[in-house]
């Protein structure tokens, strides 16, 4: 497995600056053994009948990452390293065993060949960290938008999901949350 990094920062997600600089295998063993990030986790999750107070408390507890890269501040033009993975968010599953078994398939596709997977903070989603490759001949911002929309298509096309496609820029927050059964590409 290449060496993906990326910024981390504490919650609330009006931090801007971030914390720490990780890898892959650090978060993959923070998904799944952190004991506060499963105490957060389940406080948030208590607030997921209102989805105002669900909102609110996953932006004020959850600590997040910029999968895209490593930033000195969370904007675009402040990258300092790319990390060579984008996130997918798969959102609105019809259940928890439901976003399970979508993590499970799609770490399992081939094509995609996640680096990570895991489920999402409120239960019924599934994250993916996908990786892409830069182009010689386009930049960065082209190569990495155009990963992006050939993730989305295939995952419509190809398993009929539909992938939230909003603020799909290179400084993208993923909020971080406990799943024990996070899958990481080794």
């Amino acid at each position: 497995m290449k060496e993906c990094i990326m910024s981390f920062f504490n919650a609330p997600i009006r931090n801007q600056i971030p914390n720490a600089v990780v890898n892959v295998c650090w978060l993959h063993a923070f998904i799944t053994t952190s004991e506060w990030l499963r105490e957060r986790t389940r406080l948030v999750r208590e607030g997921m009948d209102d989805p105002k107070r669900f909102r609110r408390l996953k932006q004020c507890s959850l600590p997040y990452v910029t999968p895209a890269g490593v930033f000195s501040y969370r904007k675009e033009e402040c990258l300092l390293v790319p990390s060579g993975d984008f996130v997918v968010d798969i959102d609105h599953l019809a259940s928890p065993e439901e976003a399970v078994k979508w993590r499970d398939t799609l770490f399992a596709d081939e094509r995609l060949s996640p680096d990570l997977a895991f489920v999402s903070p409120g239960g019924t989603g599934v994250k993916l960290f996908l990786p892409y490759r830069v182009s010689l001949t386009d930049s960065l911002e082209k190569s990495f938008d155009e990963a992006t929309r050939s993730a989305w298509e295939y995952l419509t096309w190809r398993h009929g999901l539909k992938p939230d496609t909003s603020n799909a820029d290179l400084s993208r927050a993923c909020f971080l949350c406990h799943d024990p059964g996070a899958l990481i590409r080794l």
